[in-house]
């Protein structure tokens, strides 16, 4: 006989898991010992013998039987809801995709594409119940094994997009598996690509316990939507939510406190798992939404498509693969939030910028922050908190870079400069000359039970209204001095800079942006956010000659 201990976990975010029934058991499914996790999830069971097994029971949870030989210290139990994950977050048009569900009830599967309209594009029809598992211990570094549940086919005729294949059930949340589905005919029917920010989505996905931001794994985060109920240590939260990492640990060691690891920031994140913090479950891209990842660049490709200008569309992985992409292209428009980058792709982007005349059509807020590095299967891990620490000054490129000064707060933009081409054909009242009031990312109810990281991490969500918002970038000192500032976000403490630079001969293309993450939703609403970039596109692909 032994004892045996351990703590018990859930599988989506790695929370201890109260009141699960313990029980040893005979080969025969005798109960011979029975205990209770605590509030801390911990368990311990005396006198465990040879050929006995454990299992792990709770409501709402898969039961798991283990033998002492399985045993680790961290049991992991998954929750007994529908959920599902595809190997890539990109395919193109004709790929066969396996797809890795489990439900504890039949299920409906159904392919759409998010453009002006929620096309279906293929409904795979009913499927039965399927069971999985997880390993204990933590995953989120080597990701799920789970079966196969079913296979599908991309028709071959589909339009590069925004893609979600939706799994729907009775009495299950929905839940939509989000994809890129990029053209085999590079540039064939327009020259401008949209680079999806589907490197920030992989950074957010905290599924299974750790993302770039959170880690639960070893209970080192605390929940960032909740405050202190302290009024000192939401102060301090506060202030410390302000100051850069690397003066943070300064400050540490400074006022003795002890040092902080954030190894697991520098963790592998698979893409072998669900990801619940797209927001794709939604019909109407019309509809008010809170989400800086695949929702918030729906709305960007609806309003493309309403305005009938083509595009194709690419994911980070793509881009990082094949740089050479961009040689069929006039124009990218980085999107929504695209924050994570890698040499790579930062390479192809300078390279065909400066010497192939591609215009960079900034409609993104925090872009080419942090520096990542890809693994052969699509996974990533963070390389660098600072891309211009460790790989290029991204200002050198875009002017702009992320500042925190902002952060959650969304407001009108300013114009400064009405005489701009820009502005051409903009309807501007010079004695109020604001725009971008609204925003159709905004503050909105939380609809679904997840956990959700593609929200503000803010307890109270986004404050006020407007197209200059929840993260926002100032043109920095380290500029181009040929950069200027045409509208400025009237934030509290200054909001997004609206830049423009204009190209360069027969080499350097242009580059404008709008230096916000909420931006992309206000093009819908917002007359002037609209006829803004319609200029700026229509200037990047025809050569429109500036009236200045």
């Amino acid at each position: 006989m032994k004892k045996l201990k351990g703590t018990v976990k859930g599988a989506e975010l790695a929370t201890p898991l109260s009141g699960v029934k313990i029980s040893r058991q005979d080969t025969q499914g005798k109960i011979l010992e029975e205990t209770t996790s605590d509030e801390y999830g911990r368990w311990q069971i005396v006198a465990f013998e040879k050929g006995n097994q454990l299992v792990f029971s709770f409501n709402g949870y898969v039961t798991k039987t283990l033998t002492s030989d399985e045993h680790t210290q961290v049991v992991r139990l998954l929750e007994d809801k529908l959920i599902g994950y595809q190997p890539r977050l990109w395919y193109l048009p004709g790929d066969n995709i396996d797809v890795f569900v489990h439900s504890p009830v039949s299920y409906s599967a159904t392919l759409f594409r998010h453009g002006l309209h929620k096309d279906c594009i293929l409904e795979l029809g009913k499927m039965t119940a399927h069971e999985q598992w997880v390993t204990d211990n933590y995953f989120v570094e080597q990701g799920l094994d789970w079966e196969k549940s079913f296979q599908y086919k991309i028709p071959k005729t589909v339009k590069p997009g925004l893609y979600s294949l939706l799994l729907s059930a009775q009495g299950q949340e929905p839940f939509a598996i989000p994809m890129i589905v990029s053209t085999r005919a590079r540039g064939d029917k327009t020259k401008l690509l949209v680079l999806a920010s589907t490197n920030t989505w992989q950074s957010y996905n905290i599924w299974g316990g750790r993302s770039r931001y959170r880690s639960f794994e070893n209970d080192v985060s605390p929940n960032f939507m909740t405050l202190p109920k302290n009024p000192l240590a939401r102060l301090k939260r506060a202030i410390l939510n302000r100051i850069p990492d690397q003066s943070k640990t300064m400050l540490r060691k400074f006022i003795g406190m002890k040092p902080v690891s954030y190894e697991w920031r520098f963790q592998k994140l698979t893409i072998r798992r669900p990801f619940t913090n797209c927001q794709l479950e939604g019909d109407d891209w019309f509809e008010p939404f809170t989400n800086h990842l695949a929702g918030g660049e729906w709305r960007l490709l609806a309003w493309l498509e309403r305005e009938n200008i083509p595009y194709d569309i690419i994911s980070g992985a793509e881009l990082h693969k094949t740089p050479d992409i961009l040689k069929q292209y006039k124009a990218i428009i980085f999107s929504t939030h695209c924050e994570y980058w890698t040499p790579e792709m930062y390479e192809g982007i300078k390279k065909y910028h400066e010497n192939n005349q591609l215009w960079l059509l900034n409609l993104s807020g925090n872009t080419m922050y942090r520096e990542i590095e890809f693994f052969d299967d699509g996974s990533t891990r963070c390389v660098s908190l600072s891309f211009a620490n460790s790989c290029a000054d991204e200002t050198q490129l875009l002017g702009v870079r992320f500042s925190m000064a902002d952060y959650s707060t969304c407001a009108p933009y300013k114009i400064l400069k009405p005489e701009h081409w820009a502005f051409n054909g903009v309807p501007i009242n010079k004695e109020f000359p604001f725009f971008g009031g609204i925003s159709l990312n905004q503050n909105t109810l939380k609809k679904y039970s997840r956990y959700d990281p593609g929200r503000p991490g803010v307890e109270n969500g986004l404050c006020g209204m407007g197209a200059s918002g929840w993260e926002t970038d100032k043109l920095s000192r380290t500029a181009p001095k040929d950069f200027q500032i045409i509208a400025k976000g009237t934030n509290p403490r200054g909001g997004a800079d609206m830049v423009v630079r204009e190209p360069h001969g027969n080499t350097r293309g242009g580059v404008f942006s709008a230096s916000s993450l909420v931006f992309s939703g206000s093009l819908g609403v917002d007359l002037v956010s609209s006829l803004i970039v319609k200029n700026v596109i229509d200037r990047a692909l025809n050569g429109t000659e500036s009236k200045l």
